[in-house]
Order: structure tokens, then sequence, then C-alpha cells
């Protein structure tokens, strides 16, 4: 009798570990509101319309977004490429990712994909990628060095990769925690140990630097 209790209570216990995890899974995937990081006065600071003509895209050119959200980047970089191009927005977050899709829809950007990326690996195509674009997001890349490595194979050739985040230091907008956010110096460093060089850094963002780079 005594046995069959305690397979019985290891039996709960591996269940409701089982649903432990799960529901942590889900909590990860899904971020909350996908919309909450579109504040009211966001346009005024993040200057998004100066941001994409800084990045010279053109018509048919393939761009990512990494850590797209509710597509704030990736719907405009919809209109940028044209018709003949793609904006591929990437994020973890399913949820964001279902609403950006409907979204896309009712705005009928055709050319939007959504992709569900790992933590490890975005899943974007191979030699494809004309730009590979993060803003405010890279501070979750844990192994940021081997991330952008990974990310030479998606890259066509020509390709770039751009970098906007908050400067580190007490901001009146972003996040209010140093921890989300990354100095100019550590994103410096990790594209050159990457193996990649810096070919422009756009001026003009209030609270933000901007670093365009590609591999060596």
């Amino acid at each position: 009798m005594a046995f069959c209790k305690t397979i019985r209570l290891i039996t709960v216990l591996t269940v409701s570990l089982a649903m432990m995890a799960t529901a942590a899974r889900a909590q990860h995937q899904s971020g909350g509101n996908p919309t909450r990081y579109e504040s009211k006065d966001r346009d005024q600071w993040q200057l998004p319309e100066k941001v994409v003509s800084l990045l010279e895209l053109k018509e048919g050119m393939v761009v990512a977004d990494i850590g797209s959200s509710s597509g704030y980047f990736s719907r405009r970089f919809s209109v940028a490429v044209g018709n003949s191009g793609r904006a591929l927005a990437v994020d973890l977050d399913t949820v964001a990712l279902g609403w950006l899709a409907a979204k896309a829809r009712e705005l009928g950007l055709d050319n939007l994909e959504t992709i569900r990326a790992e933590a490890d690996d975005p899943h974007l195509p191979a030699g494809k990628v004309d730009l590979i674009f993060f803003c405010n997001s890279l501070h979750h890349i844990s192994n940021r060095v081997e991330y952008l490595q990974k990310l030479k194979e998606s890259l066509a050739p020509g390709g770039r990769v751009a970098i906007v985040d908050f400067f580190k230091k007490k901001l009146p907008v972003g996040p209010k925690g140093l921890d989300h956010k990354l100095s100019w110096s550590v994103v410096y460093n990790a594209l050159r140990d990457a193996g990649y060089r810096t070919v422009r850094e756009p001026q003009g963002l209030p609270y933000q630097y901007f670093i365009i780079a590609r591999p060596n």
C-alpha cells in the first residue's frame, strides 16, 4: 500500500512539474500586450521615418526585424521595400506575432511575414537577407557574439546588420533599469568579435546610438 501511494505521489509531482514547465514556456512566449512598446509619444523620440531613411532601403530588398514584437518597424520596412521585397518580423512572442500577422492583413501588407524564432536561432532564410535590424532587442540575447556570427549565414552578398539601442544611462524614455540597456562599447565589441566592421554610425537619435555593420 505504501509503495502504491509513493508511486501516485511521484506521478502527481511529475504531472505538476510538467504543467508548471508548460505555463512557464507560455509566459515566455507571450510578453503581454503586443502594442505595449507603441506609446503615443514614441514617434516623437524614436523618429522611425528618420531611421528607415538612414537605412537606405530599396525596392525588392529583404529586411529582417529581430525582436519585432508588434511590428513597429516591420510594418514600415514592408512599405519601404515595396511589393517585390519582403519584411520578416522575427520574435519569440507568439501572441505578438499573431497580432502582427492580423494587422498586416488588415493593412494589406502582403510582403510582411512573421517568423517564430528560438532563443539562439532566428530561423532566417540562408543567404537572402539584405538587412538584419535590431531595435532595443539585442540585450535579450546572452550569447551575442555567437548569435551575430550565425546571422552571417542569412545575409545576402553586401548584406548589413543595423543596431539601434538606448544609451546606457538614465533617460526619460525607454527601459528604466540599466540591465535592459547595452552600452555602445559592448555592442561595438560584440560586432567586432563576431567578425563585422562598422560602416556607418548615423547620428540624430536623441536617446539611442545607431550602428550599421557588414561582415569582414
